[in-house]
C-alpha cells in the first residue's frame, strides 16, 4: 500500500472509533486500534493471540489462552460491531475494514467492489482457536514450539481428522460412562449428598416458604415521546420500544427522552442463578417465592428464610452484608475488612466481567429470631451463577470440610470464589478464602 492508502485507513479507523457501535466498548476501541495499527505496519509477530492479550488486555506474557479467551471474545465483539456499522451505511466507503475470522490481521476493501489491500495470506497470524462459533477443544499452547506442533496437526487431511474426531467422541463417551459409573456407585456419593443436607438444613427445617430477592440491573429506557419521533423518522414504526437508535455526536438527549427502568430487568446470568436455585428448592420439596428486593418486608426477612441473588445490583445483598469479613469494595474490588490492605482484584474486561470473576457465599444462621440468609453474590453476573452452581454442588461443599472446622454447620460461613468464564459462562471456580464465626 501507498502511504496515501495507508492515511486513508487511518482516517477510516478515526471514524470506526468515534462511531455509535464502538464509543460504548473501550476494549473493543482498543483492539481494533492495535490490530489496524499492527497490520498496517506489517508487524505479524504481534498480531497473535497470547501477544494480543498482553498488550492490549494487560495479560501475563505467558498467560493460558485456553483459560482466558478475552481476545477470542474481543475479536468475535469486533467482527459484529464493524458488520453493524457498515450496515449502517447508506453509502459504502472509500475503505472497508475487516477483521477475517481465523484471523487477527485486518483487510482493507476499497470501493463498493474494489481490491482487496492486506489480504491474509500468512498462516502466522491464525488464532489459537480459530473459530468464534463453534466449541474447541483446545490443550494451552505455551511456546512457540508448541505452536508449530499446532499448526502441523492442522495440516493433516480433513479425512484423517475426520476419523480421528469420531474416534476421539467414541472414546471419551465410554470414558465418561466408566466415569459416571463409578461416581454413581462411589462411596463418597452418600457422603457428599449429607454435606450438601447439612449445608441447606437450616432453610429446609423452617415451616415458611424460602424468599428468593432478585437483583434488578439499572437500566434506562427511552421515552415514548423519543422512541415514537425516532422510530417514525426512520421508519421503525413495527419495532416497538425494541431498537438501538444509531446516535451520532451531533444528536443531543434531554433528561425528559430517557427513563429508569427500576425492577424492570435482569442480568441473563442471575436469571439461570434463579433457576437454577428454583429447581433445586423444588427437588429437596421446599416452597419458595420469587420477589424483587423492594417487595421484601423487614418482618418478612425476619421469619422467612431468605436467598439474596446478585451483589451490587441487589440493594438488600449491600446492606445485609456490608459489615461481614469479605465485601464488596467497588466494582471489580473484593476486601478484606479484618487484613486492611488484603483484596481481590477483578482484572477483566472493562466494560463486562466476561473472562474472570470473584464471588462471595455468606450463609447466616438463624440469631435472636431471625431466620437463616443465605448471599451469592458476584462483582459481575457469572460471578453469581457460579455461587448459586457452588451451593448446590455436594461435591463442592464437602470439600470444603478441608478449609473449615469439624463443625462448620453450626457457624456462619463466608466463602471467597474466584471464577473463570469462557463462551459467556462460568468454567472453573477455586475457593480462595473462606471464614467462619
Amino acid at each position: 500500500m501507498s502511504e496515501e492508502e495507508k492515511e486513508i485507513i487511518r482516517h477510516e479507523l478515526d471514524g470506526l472509533m468515534e462511531s455509535a457501535p464502538f464509543r460504548s466498548s473501550q476494549q473493543c476501541r482498543s483492539f481494533l486500534s492495535y490490530v489496524v495499527t499492527n497490520t498496517l505496519h506489517g508487524n505479524e509477530g504481534s498480531l497473535r493471540e497470547r501477544v494480543i492479550g498482553n498488550a492490549v488486555f494487560g495479560r501475563p506474557a505467558d498467560y493460558d489462552t485456553s483459560d482466558d479467551p478475552v481476545v477470542r471474545i474481543r475479536a468475535s465483539e469486533v467482527r459484529k460491531r464493524l458488520a453493524q456499522y457498515y450496515q449502517s451505511l447508506d453509502q459504502p466507503p472509500e475503505v472497508t475494514v475487516q477483521i477475517p475470522s481465523g484471523s487477527y490481521r485486518a483487510t482493507f476493501f476499497w470501493g463498493k467492489n474494489g481490491k482487496q489491500v492486506a489480504e491474509d495470506s500468512s498462516r502466522s497470524v491464525t488464532e489459537e482457536h480459530p473459530t468464534d462459533t463453534m466449541p474447541v477443544t483446545h490443550v494451552s499452547t505455551q511456546t512457540d514450539a508448541e505452536d508449530k506442533a499446532v499448526s502441523l496437526v492442522e495440516a493433516v487431511p480433513a479425512k484423517v481428522n475426520r476419523h480421528r474426531r469420531q474416534l476421539g467422541v467414541v472414546t471419551v463417551g465410554v470414558v465418561a460412562l466408566a466415569l459416571l459409573g463409578l461416581w454413581v456407585f462411589s462411596p463418597h456419593k452418600d457422603t457428599q449428598e449429607k454435606q450438601l443436607r447439612v449445608f441447606w438444613q437450616p432453610f429446609l427445617s423452617s415451616s415458611k416458604p424460602v424468599l428468593i430477592s432478585i437483583g434488578s440491573n439499572a437500566v434506562y429506557r427511552l421515552s415514548d415521546e423519543f422512541a415514537d419521533r425516532y422510530g417514525h423518522e426512520h421508519h421503525l414504526e413495527a419495532n416497538g420500544m425494541e431498537f438501538f437508535p444509531q446516535l451520532t455526536p451531533d444528536v443531543a438527549l434531554h433528561a425528559s427522552d430517557i427513563y429508569p427502568a427500576a425492577d424492570s430487568f435482569v442480568a441473563l446470568g442471575d436469571v439461570a442463578a434463579i433457576s437454577h436455585a428454583v429447581a433445586n428448592l423444588t427437588q429437596m420439596q421446599k416452597t419458595f417465592q420469587e420477589r424483587f428486593s423492594n417487595d421484601i418486608s423487614f418482618a418478612e426477612l425476619r421469619s422467612n428464610p431468605t436467598i439474596l441473588v446478585g451483589g451490587f445490583n441487589n440493594p438488600m445483598t449491600r446492606e445485609l452484608t456490608r459489615n461481614f469479613r469479605f465485601v464488596f469494595a467497588s466494582r471489580n474490588r473484593i476486601e478484606d475488612r479484618q487484613q486492611p490492605g488484603k483484596a481481590w482484584v477483578l482484572q477483566a474486561s472493562q466494560d463486562s466481567h466476561d473472562t474472570e470473576d470473584y464471588a462471595i457465599v455468606s450463609r447466616v444462621l438463624q440469631q435472636d429470631g431471625t431466620a437463616p440468609l443465605l448471599s451469592v453474590a458476584g462483582l459481575g453476573q457469572y460471578g453469581t451463577l457460579a455461587a448459586t452452581e457452588f451451593v448446590f454442588d455436594p461435591a463442592r461443599l464437602a470439600a470444603l470440610q478441608h478449609t473449615l472446622p469439624a463443625d462448620w454447620s453450626r457457624h456462619n460461613l463466608q466463602i471467597l470464589l474466584h471464577i473463570k468464564v469462557n463462551d459467556f459462562k462460568p468454567v472453573s471456580v477455586v475457593t480462595v478464602a473462606t471464614h467462619s464465626w
